[in-house]
């Protein structure tokens, strides 16, 4: 999981808002995919799996059924995910939106300071916290250390392919702050699609650590 920044709503929920009676299933949700996906890189907002607009949902990270209609239609509110199903079909190892339901969690993608207290396991690959609420998001309510999805093998295959190409381009080892900062910026940009890497998060908190051991 990574911050994400929210930005400017699409212009037509803009103009649906203005109308009287707007609700949530009225607005053109085609749009608002669209911008998630644009701001999220194509990546679910939870699991870092690659989403695209005919399979991802809109999630409102506040509870859709604690909000009244009007509140519904904020876009500040809403985030892109995945289907969060095994082969389309529900059941146990559902995550994501599908598994978290209406439930409220503390742990926010919009917000920096909660996506600061994530961390991982680099020789698993599973996603934990030492904040317990936190921790029981992860591994509970949003169930990102699923087996049947693969979560933790995926993200575990992606850091070290990282950590590979860490050793290709400096053999020594010697990893100065700038050139960590320069391989950072170089890894968390989009490329030519649009599309940011798949389970980004725990690259990130393997480089950002390793940033800190040699300042």
């Amino acid at each position: 999981m990574i911050y994400i920044q929210k930005g400017s709503e699409p212009a037509s929920l803009t103009e649906y808002k203005k109308q009287q009676y707007a609700y949530f299933d009225g607005c053109n949700k085609e749009d608002i995919r669209e911008k998630l996906l644009e701001e999220q890189g194509d990546l679910c907002a939870y699991c870092m799996r690659r989403i695209n607009k005919d399979h991802m949902k809109i999630e409102h990270w506040y509870p859709e059924d604690r909000l009244s209609e009007q509140e519904r239609l904020d876009y500040r509110n809403m985030l892109g995910v995945c289907e969060g199903h095994i082969d389309g079909q529900k059941g146990k190892e559902d995550t994501c939106d599908t598994q978290k339901g209406n439930q409220l969690i503390t742990v926010d993608p919009r917000n920096a300071r909660t996506i600061s207290e994530i961390k991982y396991k680099s020789k698993s690959g599973e996603i934990y916290s030492d904040n317990v609420k936190i921790q029981k998001d992860l591994d509970k309510t949003l169930n990102l250390n699923s087996r049947g999805h693969r979560l933790p093998q995926n993200r575990k295959d992606t850091l070290d392919a990282v950590i590979s190409e860490l050793s290709r381009r400096n053999p020594k080892g010697n990893w100065t702050k700038e050139k960590l900062e320069s391989f950072i910026a170089e890894y968390s940009k989009k490329d030519a699609k649009g599309q940011k890497k798949e389970y980004l998060g725990i690259v990130l908190w393997y480089l950002n650590k390793k940033m800190k051991r040699s300042s």
